[in-house]
């Protein structure tokens, strides 16, 4: 457990923004263009996009593939998948409590 939660200390150390967030939930889910993700995110959250790709790449959470042109999680990045899943799966929850009222 301790492991755990030293890991994600530093996680939280990496990703400061909540469009660095966003990004890793929606890689998470497979490769993307830049333009998919562009596309996927709020008005607000575009205008960190391009800074917030960059800092997750300069961390090495994610990679960008120049022949296929998409952006996927890197080996580093792929071991937050557990947490990425449980976020996901907490907003998706969150979501059905509030239509259902």
């Amino acid at each position: 457990m301790t492991s755990t939660i030293r890991g994600l200390a530093t996680t939280q150390a990496l990703v400061t923004h909540p469009v660095q967030w966003q990004l890793l939930l929606l890689l998470a889910n497979g490769p993307r263009t830049s333009a998919s993700l562009w596309r996927d995110l709020s008005w607000h959250q575009r205008l960190r996009c391009c800074d917030g790709l960059w800092r997750l790449w300069h961390h090495q959470l994610i990679m960008f593939h120049v022949k296929h042109g998409v952006w996927q999680l890197s080996p580093l990045g792929e071991t937050l998948q557990p947490v990425l899943m449980a976020i996901q799966t907490c907003t998706q929850k969150k979501g059905e409590t509030q239509n259902d009222l």
